[in-house]
């Protein structure tokens, strides 16, 4: 009984989660009267396309970098520093199972926290790498998102340390790609 409640409540947590992203994506894609509404997605393997996913990724790949390194002026300078920041995720580790930052000051906060110490988990003591799988990405003018599979995995012992369904929205900012929205779904490792 015990576990069709956890099953039920995961379920319930992901298609929450879920519902919450499709949400996000419709707002990020609705009309801002001060921008200019004639942005045409870039084709997939156009120069401009490449040129921009280059960017998109190292910077993804830089603010996991930063992350695992704790190097916190790395990380912080990967994300959109306002109000609007969303950064959600579901991992079956977490007591509160989904953890939510709604603002860039909550997360700043909590990382920074992480970042000196005062927080610790597994991959502050342990190399951590990221391979990336069924990559997507789209680009409208000045907004981007990017969905991945990613495989987390323990570089010493090459021990997987779980897989996450990830996305990613990034706004361009002064020439630069920032995130403004980040959620990632780690899947239930199974017994």
């Amino acid at each position: 009984m015990i576990f069709f409640v956890q099953m039920y409540s995961t379920h319930h947590i992901i298609k929450t989660i879920y519902l919450l992203l499709c949400i996000a994506l419709g707002i990020a894609g609705c009309n801002n009267p001060e921008q200019n509404q004639t942005s045409a997605r870039l084709e997939p393997n156009s120069p401009e396309y490449i040129e921009e996913s280059k960017k998109i990724m190292d910077l993804i790949k830089l603010e996991h970098r930063a992350y695992f390194e704790k190097d916190y002026d790395a990380w912080q300078n990967t994300y959109v520093q306002k109000e609007f920041l969303k950064y959600w995720g579901f991992w079956e580790g977490y007591d509160e199972k989904v953890r939510q930052y709604n603002s860039w000051e909550e997360l700043a906060a909590d990382k920074k926290n992480r970042f000196d110490g005062v927080i610790t988990a597994y991959w502050d003591e342990n190399k951590v790498g990221m391979n990336i799988n069924d990559l997507n990405i789209q680009i409208r003018g000045d907004v981007a998102w990017v969905t991945f599979k990613q495989d987390t995995k323990d570089q010493d012992t090459g021990e997987s340390l779980g897989e996450a369904l990830e996305t990613k929205i990034l706004e361009k900012i002064n020439g630069e790609w920032k995130i403004a929205y980040l959620n990632f779904l780690y899947l239930p490792v199974e017994k």
